[in-house]
């Protein structure tokens, strides 16, 4: 058992006698053992958020999956929750949504109103340390094709006993 808490920083090994004994004449043994003290490794933060797509088409529904976030960190094995959170370049904060690790949208953009998004996410590890970082989300313009609206015939009218194939007017 220990008779003290160790600290690996002050000393890494310690070097121990133990003797047993059998209780009869001469039935003793001795032998050295090194204790090694292991160092505990500490939990480091994050250090970068990614996100796999930063722009999305204009007029996609709400929910539209943007990208997916991805978190880099020293410790291995780390598993990470992801939010949007105020700061720099929170602006937009709004206009999205996160799901697990995916950034979603929460409005449906529209081009000529407004093409690029400001927000802000935190990526947390399990033992509560962050990082945040700031995105630009871009809106791409979707070429819409509209129905037409109107004909128009430029002459509506011809003389009596023209010939087959007589140009009547132009349309557009």
């Amino acid at each position: 058992l220990t008779g003290v808490v160790f600290d690996y920083e002050t000393k890494a090994s310690y070097s121990i006698r133990v003797l047993t004994d059998d209780a009869k004449e001469g039935g003793t043994f001795e032998k050295t053992f090194t204790i090694t003290i292991t160092d505990e490794v500490e939990n480091t933060a994050p250090t970068n958020i990614s996100l796999s797509n930063s722009s999305i088409k204009e007029n996609q529904p709400i929910g539209t999956e943007v990208g997916t976030l991805s978190t880099t960190d020293a410790d291995s094995g780390d598993s990470f929750t992801y939010s949007l959170v105020s700061g720099t370049g929170d602006t937009d904060n709004s206009s999205f949504s996160i799901e697990d690790n995916t950034l979603k949208t929460s409005l449906v953009f529209d081009y000529e109103s407004k093409n690029s998004y400001s927000i802000r996410i935190q990526t947390k590890d399990v033992e509560g340390e962050s990082f945040e970082k700031s995105f630009t989300i871009s809106i791409t313009d979707e070429e819409e094709n509209t129905a037409p609206t109107n004909i128009t015939l430029s002459k509506t009218s011809v003389k009596e006993n023209q010939p087959i194939g007589t140009e009547v007017g132009t349309l557009s």
